[in-house]
């Protein structure tokens, strides 16, 4: 199947256009650019500015505004002006949605517009509805009376765009013809595109963005093959929308992110976090520099790895047990620790390296790895992956389900991510369907001196990018002295890559100037009331924008709904409506024991 990307163990960054905005350079040769977005009420410009000026202070580069109504568009008159009177040149942006008149006022005061092509302009109605051809031609056309006058005074002030598809708000005619899937989020972004283009305007940027991981990653990768196909060359924005807060959403945006960037995908990033979005700067920073240290690597030689990039289909291997527990096949990926006990752990190996008839071997020879099969049944052996072929008669010989993959230290300058791709490649290639775990340490660092925060972004990357792309059996890593903590934060990124769900999780929107009330403190409430519910995933949005779409995987959500009022949802159906927001938690609560979902905090 033809690549995404144009290497898949290199970070060979794909090569876009310039956009410019304002005085900001996003794709071509310029560095991967920071944006962040505030969460004050628009209209309150004095607040709106002095966010504005902390978010530059901090190292965004380009800071976005909601415009949700033409009063919140004017007031960005206002903020421009003295945002920069106050010697700030960075460019804003007014993210707009539903309201073509919106766009318009805001396009004359700021540098980039945000519009989402499923709130725009298009349709959203309830219930399924079907278009025929000539019906769908027709609501396309009506889509470009609208869109038009925007392009075409984008082209007179020398405004960029951002066409930003979000999962969550895909329209009724996209749906009706693609499903609520990544080709309807890049076929939704390309029929703005092609206005454009048709226009001859190109100052705009691509963004696919998704709450789930699997599906940000599989979208982005499908639409950089359909952006090849058409000869779009424009600038990609990243994010995990609705990623949530602290360390989970930290590791979930590393996961989205970080490995995209890794594909060499990807020209500017935000880190959405429901905290101040000053906290997300510094995530975003970070993440970009690690980066540049693996794009410094040199390049190697490349293999074809036969896979579909654009579904999720975990890689198939033989199913192993090892000291009573199934490994590979159709299992829950496992997590491993080394150097103590963890009961979050399903192996944990002691300081000789052995988990009862389970042993973990660093194999430089064939003869390390017949060694090793003498004194454990079943051998968890890290080897090179250009020195796999002369271990596969040993394992071949060995007895089925003796031996499980582990990549080694990269070489000859791959990075981690890459070296393990070569290994599963060269594996499939030899007919070695051994299971694979997957083991972070500071062998596979690019930092090894690095503070805890620092490894995690890289483990997160390392695990979660082969977790999405359906490689791995078992996880562990090792950047903390504490075998449980290892253990949590193993699980954490199987969660945050949706291979294995051990806890409570929250997608949860960063807020902005739509959010119908104090998003953060409501958050923190809710998750004290219920982080003890192992695997139930509760959706906190801030309004019903993008809201009730992002949360379509969630158990339960709770929606700003109107000011003081929440709507809660049960999947996807919203089963209560403008609750007092005071009562509001109560009500989920109630509904989640309702539907059988509860237990008390004692009975976990």
């Amino acid at each position: 199947m033809e690549n995404y990307c144009t290497s898949r163990f290199n970070c060979v960054r794909f090569q876009t256009r310039e956009v410019m905005v304002g005085g900001v350079g996003i794709g071509g040769g310029n560095p991967i650019r920071i944006q962040s977005m505030t969460n004050t009420k628009t209209i309150d410009v004095a607040s709106s500015v002095k966010q504005c000026i902390q978010l530059a202070e901090a190292g965004c580069e380009i800071i976005r505004l909601t415009a949700q109504n033409l009063e919140a568009a004017k007031a960005l008159k206002f903020i421009s002006k003295e945002f920069k009177a106050a010697g700030f040149q960075n460019p804003l942006v007014a993210d707009i949605h539903f309201l073509p008149a919106t766009a318009m006022e805001a396009v004359e005061h700021v540098e980039k517009i945000r519009v989402n092509p499923g709130n725009f302009s298009d349709k959203k109605l309830s219930g399924h509805v079907e278009y025929t051809d000539s019906q769908y031609a027709e609501e396309l056309e009506k889509v470009r009376d609208k869109f038009a006058p925007l392009v075409k005074r984008c082209k007179e002030l020398g405004r960029a765009m951002r066409i930003g598809t979000n999962h969550g708000s895909l329209s009724d005619r996209i749906i009706s013809r693609y499903g609520d899937t990544s080709l309807g989020m890049v076929e939704a972004a390309f029929e703005f595109a092609r206005i454009c283009r048709d226009m001859d305007f190109n100052d705009f940027v691509f963004s696919f963005k998704a709450s789930n991981t699997r599906i940000m990653t599989e979208t982005y990768r499908l639409a950089v093959k359909m952006m090849k196909e058409e000869g779009f060359a424009n600038p990609l924005h990243l994010g995990v929308t609705e990623a949530g807060f602290g360390e989970d959403a930290r590791i979930k945006s590393a996961i989205g992110i970080g490995g995209l960037l890794f594909d060499g995908i990807g020209d500017t990033i935000r880190v959405s976090l429901t905290e101040d979005p000053v906290e997300e700067v510094p995530v975003a920073i970070e993440f970009a520099r690690l980066i540049d240290k693996v794009r410094a690597q040199k390049a190697v030689a490349q293999i074809d790895e036969d896979l579909d990039f654009y579904s999720y289909n975990r890689r198939k291997c033989d199913e192993v047990e090892i000291n009573g527990i199934k490994v590979g096949a159709d299992s829950v990926p496992s997590v491993a620790v080394f150097g103590g006990e963890d009961e979050h752990a399903e192996f944990s190996f002691d300081g000789s390296n052995k988990c009862g008839d389970f042993y973990f071997a660093k194999c430089q020879e064939p003869c390390d790895l017949e060694d090793a099969l003498k004194h454990a049944k079943v051998v968890a052996a890290e080897i090179e992956a250009d020195k796999l072929i002369d271990f596969s008669g040993i394992i071949r010989n060995a007895p089925r389900g003796s031996v499980v993959l582990v990549p080694s230290a990269p070489t000859g300058g791959r990075h981690s991510v890459g070296e393990a791709r070569m290994l599963v490649a060269k594996a499939k290639k030899l007919h070695l369907d051994c299971p694979v775990m997957l083991k972070f340490d500071d062998s596979k660092s690019l930092m090894p001196n690095a503070d805890e925060s620092s490894k995690l972004t890289e483990a997160s990357i390392y695990l979660g990018s082969l977790f999405t792309d359906g490689i791995g059996d078992i996880a562990s890593l090792e950047i903390s002295k504490s075998p449980k903590r290892n253990a949590e934060l193993a699980l954490a990124i199987l969660q945050g890559a949706r291979a294995r769900k051990s806890k409570a999780e929250y997608i949860a929107c960063p807020s902005c100037g739509r959010t119908l009330y104090d998003i953060q403190e409501t958050a923190a409430k809710i998750k004290a009331r219920t982080s003890h519910l192992k695997g139930l995933t509760i959706g906190i949005m801030g309004c019903i924008v993008n809201g009730p779409g992002e949360m379509s995987d969630a158990d339960f959500g709770y929606v700003g709904g109107a000011p003081g009022k929440i709507n809660l949802y049960k999947n996807k159906q919203c089963v209560e409506i403008n609750i007092p927001q005071e009562e509001a938690i109560e009500h989920l609560i109630n509904l989640i024991k309702a539907s059988g979902r509860w237990v008390e905090p004692d009975e976990k």
